[in-house]
């Protein structure tokens, strides 16, 4: 229920069309704009947690751990009952793709199916989470929701060569189970938490993957913009509020005040973009800065007078740049940098991205005449001497840190109110500012590790109930709370609370381990249902969308899945893990190739891969004539259907009913059933003079394309 006031009157809504909602905005401001109702107090989700353990009668031998306590319960009160077990082939192949993005090979699928048992289930499990493949498939669910991108977007899309260190930051992460409490942290805050951190300062990236346009005069602007998605993804990745709701107005249905979405963003107010040095070893940076330092000394004098050279055309660049940036934004351009404000400090960074300003960048070489220009030249030759004490650069990472210990104001634009809103939580949780411990060093603000000590705090209702639902939603299809990203009013609510508040508890009483909650999740009696039910015509009728999980949910894999599981079948995966990312042909797994915002990956593209614009929380799943046509006849993956079939022709060269029965083993993960090798059979031998291997190559691709190959069940 919403009450607006129109026209001086209170009136009361239940459920409101997206067309009304527009209208509601233009025309009404909620009645309680600084006094909360009732029932946005009573919002489920800014509940504390609670930890409950529903009391079910046993049935049978159903039931592994709590989770299927509480799925029995509420299929005990929809009067349904839990599918069969899934038999061991299915299983080990859904445990396989849904912790690794890999299906198993036939020799995996065969070990497991020979010594079936619980215990060798759970065996299974924990092997799995230990594959670097669980990290490399987890972390592309992350990177979907950060909007991970190896280029800028916009029409420039320039190239960002380092981002890949935050994505092998992620993987690494994910694989050696970090608490996930340390993971927020460090994402937010771990240029304050961990100075001197490699991977705590490769975390920070995390508030650098915003879309950028390099060239943009109106620096401003762009910085508002800037921190506006900062906040935006922030509070939707963490929280799974939708606070930009609240940037123009009070949030017209979550309680969520317009200046709470100031409040979050004056977390970020200090915030710099660094391009910072990155080495594993702890001494390598001061190595390197002491080597820099004494080369600089040894070639000052030649340096400073091949800066006197170029200095009239360095100084023409300067001015010429300067003009064509705003008026509001010359003067701080102008200004030495110890004479501008914190937030001048800040456009001036960004404008200055834009600028050339060193001899090479001026091709001052190149301009200068007569004895000037022999001059540089005995100076360059000079100065190339000194190379061998010259230290290799270091690689460097995208980064974040202050502008300084103080903070620019923040202020509600457009208000008439010029009061510095103060960092702070939303009111309806605590309505005082939030206390900044001033850091050791003195040179940043502290704003931001207190966010996230407030984020990863136990008491927070949001934060671990809204991770424990991202792993359920990638487990079976849907989250718990089917709306990941929002967890207000006009989101759904939990079909299973009680479960819900359950499994974030779990995750916080252990450590906030991630592995943990994929364990209960998949060694859960739920988890092993088969996706077929013998009642399945009655139980749609009570339950359509399966929201109770009286059977697993099958679905399709996702781009990632079908890419990779195409290069394993084919025995051409390239392992090789870490580093820079390769182009979208390469054998390498997907989560290693490029993410290009303007120029993605036809075939992840095609099939639902986010384009790394916007957080993205879960994925379209949609059928189209594109993908068929694609599936069918682009070049590239008509090229692992060859490489299947010539792999298969090696195993067995002579034998074409070894071969069709390997096929199915390696492509499907089972051996083909009578009835199936006969017509196999029968379709490769149909006609002669076409070529039994390109029969072959056709019948891996009708395997490849079926149902069986494409759906996890």
């Amino acid at each position: 229920m919403h009450v607006y006031v129109i026209a001086g009157k209170a009136i009361v809504i239940n459920r409101i069309p997206i067309l009304v909602l527009v209208l509601l905005s233009l025309v009404a401001q909620p009645a309680f704009a600084q006094q909360f109702s009732d029932s946005e107090r009573n919002l489920w989700s800014i509940q504390p947690i609670r930890r409950t353990i529903p009391d079910v009668p046993e049935k049978g031998d159903w039931g592994r751990n709590a989770i299927d306590q509480f799925i029995l319960q509420r299929l005990d009160e929809a009067d349904l009952k839990p599918a069969p077990p899934a038999n061991s082939r299915t299983l080990v192949r859904r445990l396989f793709l849904d912790v690794t993005g890999l299906p198993p090979t036939p020799e995996q699928v065969e070990s497991y199916v020979s010594a079936a048992s619980p215990e060798a289930y759970d065996t299974l499990v924990e092997k799995l989470l230990d594959n670097r493949g669980y990290g490399e498939r987890w972390a592309k669910h992350w990177l979907d929701l950060v909007r991970y991108a190896e280029s800028d977007g916009y029409k420039q899309d320039g190239l960002r060569p380092n981002a890949w260190r935050y994505r092998d930051y992620v993987i690494d992460s994910f694989n050696a189970d970090k608490p996930y409490d340390q993971f927020v942290k460090e994402q937010l805050s771990g240029d304050e938490l961990s100075p001197g951190d490699a991977d705590a300062l490769t975390a920070t990236a995390f508030l650098r993957h915003w879309i950028y346009e390099y060239n943009q005069r109106d620096v401003k602007t762009q910085w508002d913009i800037i921190l506006n998605d900062v906040t935006d993804v922030t509070a939707e990745t963490f929280l799974a509020m939708g606070y930009g709701c609240a940037r123009c107005h009070d949030h017209m249905f979550d309680p969520i005040l317009q200046k709470d979405y100031f409040r979050l963003r004056a977390y970020f107010a200090a915030i710099l973009p660094q391009d910072a040095p990155h080495a594993k070893e702890p001494d390598a940076i001061k190595k390197y800065t002491d080597q820099f330092a004494a080369w600089q000394e040894k070639t000052n004098d030649i340096r400073k007078e091949m800066l006197e050279l170029a200095d009239p055309f360095i100084k023409q660049s300067v001015q010429g740049s300067i003009g064509k940036f705003p008026r509001n934004v010359r003067p701080f351009l102008n200004k030495p940098a110890d004479q501008r404000t914190p937030y001048e400090n800040q456009i001036a960074y960004l404008a200055y991205r834009q600028v050339d300003a060193t001899p090479e960048s001026v091709k001052a070489g190149d301009k200068l005449k007569n004895e000037k220009k022999d001059r540089w030249d005995t100076l360059v030759a000079e100065l190339k001497t000194f190379d061998a004490i010259k230290p290799k650069s270091l690689a460097t990472v995208m980064a974040i840190t202050d502008i300084g210990p103080q903070a620019p104001e923040t202020f509600i634009p457009d208000s008439g109110d010029q009061e510095d809103i103060l960092p702070g939580i939303p009111t309806i949780l605590n309505p005082e500012p939030a206390k900044i411990p001033a850091p050791e060093n003195g040179l940043t603000t502290g704003r931001r590790t207190a966010l996230a000590n407030w984020i990863t705090s136990p008491e927070n209702p949001l934060t671990a109930r809204v991770i424990v639902n991202r792993i359920w939603q990638h487990h079976f299809g849907s989250g718990l709370v089917s709306t990941p990203s929002d967890f207000g009013f006009l989101g759904e609510e939990p079909t299973h609370p009680q479960l819900l508040d359950f499994l974030a508890s779990e995750l916080i009483r252990n450590n906030w381990s991630l592995k943990h909650i994929h364990r209960l999740i998949m060694q859960s009696s739920t988890y092993q249902q088969s996706s077929r039910h013998p009642e399945a015509t009655s139980n749609l009728a009570t339950d359509i969308e399966n929201k109770l999980l009286w059977k697993y949910p099958a679905r399709r894999l996702d781009a990632e899945q079908i890419r990779d599981s195409l290069l394993l079948v084919s025995g051409e995966l390239d392992r090789k893990s870490s580093g820079p990312s390769d182009d979208a042909i390469s054998m390498r797994r997907s989560v290693y190739t490029k993410v290009i915002r303007n120029k993605p990956s036809p075939l992840l593209a095609n099939f639902d891969s986010p384009d790394g614009i916007l957080s993205s929380p879960e994925r379209n799943a949609t059928v189209t004539a594109n993908q068929a046509l694609m599936m069918l006849n682009s070049p590239w993956i008509n090229k692992r259907y060859s490489a299947v079939g010539q792999r298969l022709k090696e195993m067995h060269p002579d034998n074409i009913e070894h071969l069709i029965t390997k096929a199915y083993e390696v492509i499907l993960q089972r051996p083909p059933k009578a009835s199936e090798l006969d017509r196999a059979l029968d379709f490769v031998n149909q006609k002669a003079e076409i070529g039994r291997d390109y029969l072959l190559d056709d019948f891996n691709k009708i395997l490849i394309n079926s149902n069986e190959f494409m759906f996890i069940y």
